[in-house]
């Protein structure tokens, strides 16, 4: 599983530094992709059995109607929702909605750290082309994995991804961290492409996350208040990329980025985002970030990334003296 379909060239290295993005045309084989996508609807029928996966659908219809105790089953996983859903209605922030005429009813799906429960998912994610791939871009000596989250929009998803920063969800810092969005199903601007806001990972201004389905700020962050892109694309420099399954798009972590909802009668939108670290990164002791019930590492401030959680899954050494 370790063999690159291709070699990275330059010009994508110098795509991903410069643009902070990068789409990798071809990038993983036939095997590859029907190993993520068997990973996704795994995991996506076992939503129940995680204590970090959620419906944000069933949540946000739940906020709509009032339905308090539809949200208050959803408590004592990743996050307390009651109290976020009481923070975004405080906020007087709106929920993220795109106008969908599609009859179906669909449903925005995520789950973290899918890895931990499916096998075949943490073999690809620690020993499969991705960790080498995010060497090669980040430009490090080594690679580390650091985590992994399932996204699925099924055709009449209404929900948005509220535009975000991934770097303060997340509880380090530091430079070298690339983030993969891998899909597995063709995906346009219909059906949910990522929409990135091009270079706004070179400023080094760190945001205050999201709620995801709201531009609400996670209760207790901080950081900058994103600005309002969604409601002034014109101003940004914007870019999507329609993507087949083989496709890859890699981003740094600090990148603005987000996505609209899945208005197509028929095409869902299934992606497993995976994230890699390298030798600069550190632990950064962050209160207000999504706990992570899976992980058993203490974060130390300031302390290098180690621990079980945090394996090494390639050497620039290594993969010199293997040539």
């Amino acid at each position: 599983m370790t063999a690159l379909v291709r070699p990275i060239t330059k010009d994508e290295i110098a795509t991903y530094h410069a643009a902070g993005v990068v789409l990798l045309r071809g990038a993983l084989d036939l095997a590859a992709v029907n190993l993520v996508r068997r990973s996704i609807d795994e995991a996506a029928a076992t939503l129940g059995e995680s204590k970090q996966g959620y419906d944000f659908s069933r949540l946000t219809r739940a906020v709509d109607n009032n339905d308090d105790a539809t949200i208050a089953g959803a408590d004592g996983g990743q996050h307390n929702v009651s109290a976020v859903v009481n923070h975004i209605r405080n906020s007087g922030k709106p929920l993220l909605y795109d106008p969908c005429a599609n009859a179906r009813e669909g449903r925005f799906l995520v789950d973290t750290a899918v890895t931990s429960r499916v096998k075949d998912l943490r073999r690809f994610a620690l020993n499969g082309p991705c960790a080498e791939i995010g060497g090669k871009l980040m430009q490090s000596e080594t690679v580390r994995f650091f985590g992994d989250q399932m996204f699925l929009k099924e055709p009449g998803t209404r929900e948005r991804t509220a535009i975000h920063q991934d770097a303060t969800y997340f509880q380090i810092d530091g430079d070298q961290c690339c983030v993969f969005w891998i899909p597995v199903d063709p995906v346009t601007i219909e059906n949910g492409a990522m929409i990135y806001v091009r270079g706004s990972h070179r400023n080094g201004t760190l945001y205050k996350p999201n709620v995801f389905v709201s531009q609400t700020a996670l209760p207790g962050s901080e950081g900058e208040i994103i600005p309002d892109i969604e409601g002034h694309p014109e101003d940004y420099d914007l870019v999507h990329f329609n993507v087949e399954p083989g496709d890859v798009i890699v981003h740094h972590y600090k990148l603005l980025h987000g996505a609209g909802g899945n208005l197509s009668r028929y095409q869902p939108r299934r992606a497993m985002s995976i994230r890699y670290c390298g030798d600069d990164i550190h632990f950064k002791n962050r209160p207000w970030a999504p706990r992570q019930v899976h992980q058993t590492t203490e974060v130390i401030d300031g302390a290098p990334l180690n621990g079980a959680d945090f394996p090494v899954v390639w050497r620039k050494s290594a993969h010199n003296e293997a040539a």
